[in-house]
């Protein structure tokens, strides 16, 4: 081997001694970053809802005890990606906790049939109408008192009075009527473990016992019951639980 050849291989050998260095430190660094930030949400959760700390715990328990080497051929970007999506889903759940916990110092009512964990069906739904989510799940202040606050079981979405509201899942109806609260609704019931409900509907468009398809138009937009402007207050229970409907349909 010549002498240019040989500082060229040396050479090489440095440039990815150094470039393995480089992507090692860099990991170190994501590491340290998620770290801290686990840390100080699993110290909140801990206090706040131990069931979400083990929750987050277990998520990241097998990243923590794997060496960087087996690593060494993974994608940063899916990776950072990946980590972003899991911390936002963990804040989330964190901050509903507070909200929870704050709304209970000021004599809100918070129901016994809420689930603040995610849930996710096996086959996700479709959102049952296209307009601006105006409430999320959660704690919030009160649309008819702004000094109270109370817990929304369910997502609101603003559109145009008689606008068709499709089916979020497939089931089958078990229920129509009316409340002074939830005006015209439906409760459709999709098997033994999960039904979803619509309410403040303008006409019911499905009757009871009616076997129901997913996109299947069931009713229209309205301002029925306790209402500030037409809208469709959309529900997800889960095993009786009310459950954010934002993580069952897309």
């Amino acid at each position: 081997m010549s002498e240019i050849q040989k500082k060229t291989s040396v050479k090489g050998k440095k440039t990815k001694k150094r470039k393995n260095k480089y992507n090692n430190n860099l990991y170190l660094y994501v590491q340290i970053l998620v770290t801290a930030i686990f840390v100080v949400a699993s110290v909140m959760l801990k206090v706040k809802d131990g069931e979400a700390f083990y929750s987050v715990k277990e998520d990241y328990s097998q990243f923590f005890t794997t060496e960087i080497t087996e690593y060494s051929n993974f994608s940063y970007k899916k990776y950072i990606e990946k980590i972003t999506a899991d911390i936002a889903e963990k804040y989330d759940i964190m901050m509903q906790t507070a909200a929870y916990i704050y709304g209970k110092g000021t004599n809100d009512t918070y129901p016994a049939n809420i689930s603040l964990q995610k849930y996710v069906p096996e086959e996700k739904g479709i959102m049952p109408l296209k307009g601006i989510i105006t409430s999320e799940f959660g704690v919030r202040k009160n649309p008819f008192n702004k000094k109270q606050k109370d817990f929304h079981t369910g997502i609101d979405i603003a559109a145009e009075k008689g606008v068709f509201i499709k089916a979020a899942f497939d089931g089958k109806v078990i229920e129509t009527g009316y409340t002074d609260v939830a005006g015209n609704y439906i409760k459709i019931k999709t098997d033994d473990e999960m039904q979803t409900f619509y309410g403040h509907t303008q006409f019911v468009l499905v009757q009871e016992n009616e076997n129901i398809i997913k996109g299947q138009i069931i009713a229209t937009v309205g301002d029925t019951g306790m209402v500030t402007g037409p809208h469709l207050h959309f529900e997800v229970l889960y095993n009786d639980n009310r459950v954010n409907p934002k993580y069952t349909v897309e």
